[in-house]
């Protein structure tokens, strides 16, 4: 190969290595936060989901997934829905609802709020409406 192919091909390479390395620095800064959530995902266990949530452990934000994948609650009564995850949290939030449980900071890019699993009852103490919200 002659020097000044050799400069070209060298020249291309170094440009596009350039261009990958910038969008790869891009895709991170929009969605990393999303993958990294997604990395961070947890079975849903219940002794977790009872104990140890404090603001820097948010446990039940990883769990909290694999739990409504497996369980359905629309049509359980209240009695079965503490059975699954507990009692729900003593909080002034969300007063339109009848069982509230924190789950953590806002997951994503600058989450500043907090999500929420909110159940609404119907008059036979079943769940007529579940979520999650944010606040």
């Amino acid at each position: 190969m002659t020097k000044p192919k050799r400069l070209l091909f060298f020249s291309l390479l170094f440009v596009g290595l350039a261009v990958l390395a910038v969008l790869g620095a891009g895709v991170w800064f929009f969605f990393g936060d999303s993958i990294r959530e997604r990395w961070n995902r947890q079975r849903f266990e219940l002794v977790a989901w009872q104990s140890g949530q404090s603001r820097t452990n948010a446990v039940r934000i990883r769990m909290v997934d694999d739990l409504l994948h497996r369980h359905r609650f629309g049509g359980m009564t209240r009695d079965q829905v503490t059975a699954i995850v507990g009692e729900p949290d003593k909080t002034e939030y969300f007063r339109d609802w009848d069982m509230v449980y924190w789950l953590g900071p806002e997951r994503g890019f600058m989450g500043i709020d907090s999500e929420w699993l909110v159940f609404r009852l119907d008059g036979q103490k079943k769940v007529s409406d579940y979520k999650i919200v944010r606040d």
